[in-house]
């Protein structure tokens, strides 16, 4: 009988939460069985009609729903956990951030049959999650157009759909970038590193650590044509003298996946500081009933894998998270029309108010016509920012992955080059919090289209010569207003 992969959430006992949270310093090394005899242990008292944990990962502690929430919206809590990492980074003694105390429940990677999951659904004690499958957010791109150049002037809120405008160098949005204004100062992300989670990154790329196993899951082995090594390569547009922390996903992208690489995440920095930001280039595609699934990650914020990424906000590592590809004009070919367009094309994770959510334009400021349109799902004003996408970072001609794509393309190309952004100013202002780079980012953006914020690129595009100028106190951009919106406008 075929099963159904589940996240099965679990009360523990004391003894079985401190057991937990010793054990949660590493996701289970696949020749290890001491994480999954505690999990069998938690399972025993539940019914066993067909239930079984996987080896997918170990046991997951998790904060309570309303603390983790409460501890991720708060400046205060975002600054305090910024102090004790960038306190590190100034060459400091070594100050890890203190261990999470407020153990609720333990997430399980489970196999269930039908009538099992209806045993466990009924009741109290358990809660049980979808453990979805995630797309890895690629646009389309061409087969022509593989030689471009820069063209500094601005579109009127033009849209660039296929057949798209080809792609230009790296060092053309570079110069889009204003990255020489950080550079000449000394600041090209050194002392920062990175965590990408994605399929994996090749270690051509400057990776220095992440999630380890026994298995080929290890980092920095994959591909240099790996959808994460392209996100490496454009981190590294703005911040050359960034490192890497690779956390490839177990298996194949899902919300379980996703779990166990921010705890991988969060045990590394609570260890000494590091990483220092997240790249999320992933999302859904679609959209499910939410009258069959109401516990989806994209309908219900407690989900495990939304608690658990506030968390990593909560200590002070901000989170990049692509738009998604489903925007109306263009979208790529993987979307579904269920979640396609304004109000449809951003949720889950890279909806949440914390992290820092990204659309896509080309080296003309046009909106690229697949990215996805806000009001975000979760949090309505999103996107945040736009960020140049269609660059030769590490597929084009000359480029690491050669010709395999003709450009790095999508919102997944555009959020590592705004991390990458993120990581030079991290670079000159150490004690930056989530929030703070968040509002520098927003603050400072290059304002296109209808003037103000809005659906499409949010805030406008990144620019590191402006961020650092505003947050070296030199004032704001011109343009930077709040106009009053109309209703098709961010309120």
């Amino acid at each position: 009988m075929a099963k159904l992969r589940v996240l099965v959430e679990i009360v523990p006992t004391v003894e079985q939460a401190a057991l937990a949270m010793a054990s949660s310093a590493s996701i289970r090394p696949a020749s290890s069985a001491d994480l999954f005899a505690l999990a069998e242990a938690m399972m025993a008292g539940l019914p066993g009609t067909g239930i079984e944990v996987t080896d997918a990962f170990g046991p997951i502690p998790l904060a309570a729903a309303d603390a983790s929430l409460e501890a991720a919206s708060g400046e205060p809590a975002l600054a305090s956990a910024s102090s004790t990492s960038s306190r590190r980074r100034r060459g400091g003694p070594k100050a890890a951030s203190p261990p999470l105390t407020n153990v609720a429940s333990v997430v399980l990677p489970c196999e269930v049959t039908t009538a099992g999951l209806h045993e466990l659904e009924s009741r109290s004690d358990v809660v049980v999650w979808p453990d979805s499958r995630l797309s890895l957010t690629q646009g389309s791109a061409p087969d022509e157009g593989l030689v471009g150049l820069l063209d500094l002037a601005t579109s009127a809120g033009g849209t660039d759909c296929r057949p798209f405008r080809p792609g230009v160098s790296v060092e053309a949005i570079r110069t889009l970038l204003g990255v020489e204004a950080l550079w000449r100062d000394g600041f090209r992300g050194q002392n920062v590193i990175v965590g990408i989670l994605d399929e994996g990154v090749s270690n051509l790329y400057p990776v220095v650590g992440g999630h380890q196993t026994t298995t080929e899951r290890r980092w920095g082995l994959a591909a240099i044509t790996s959808h994460g090594s392209m996100c490496a390569a454009d981190i590294l547009v703005a911040a050359p003298a960034a490192r890497l922390y690779d956390y490839p996903f177990l298996g194949q992208p899902s919300s379980g996946g996703a779990i166990a690489m921010f705890q991988a995440v969060l045990d590394q920095h609570r260890r000494d500081g590091t990483p220092h930001l997240t790249n999320n280039s992933y999302g859904f595609v679609s959209v499910p009933p939410r009258e069959t699934m109401p516990n989806h990650e994209i309908w219900n914020l407690n989900h495990p894998v939304h608690r658990k990424a506030r968390e990593v906000v909560a200590a002070g590592i901000p989170c990049f998270f692509a738009a998604g590809n489903c925007g109306e004009n263009c979208p790529s070919g993987a979307c579904h029309p269920s979640g396609i367009g304004p109000g449809l094309s951003i949720h889950a994770s890279n909806s949440l108010a914390e992290v820092i959510t990204v659309a896509a334009v080309n080296s003309r400021h046009e909106r690229v016509g697949y990215s996805s349109q806000g009001p975000g799902m979760f949090e309505r004003a999103k996107p945040d920012v736009a960020a140049y996408t269609h660059l030769f970072g590490n597929f084009g001609p000359g480029r690491p992955g050669g010709l395999a794509q003709p450009y790095d393309n999508g919102t997944s190309a555009a959020t590592p080059v705004a991390c990458g952004v993120g990581a030079a100013l991290l670079s000159a202002f150490a004690d930056l919090s989530p929030a703070a780079l968040k509002a520098a980012l927003m603050q400072s953006a290059l304002d296109i289209g209808q003037p103000g914020r809005d659906f499409l690129t949010g805030s406008g595009v990144v620019n590191a010569a402006a961020a650092y100028q505003l947050l070296r106190g030199e004032g704001r951009m011109p343009g930077r207003v709040r106009p009053r919106l109309p209703d098709d406008r961010v309120a």
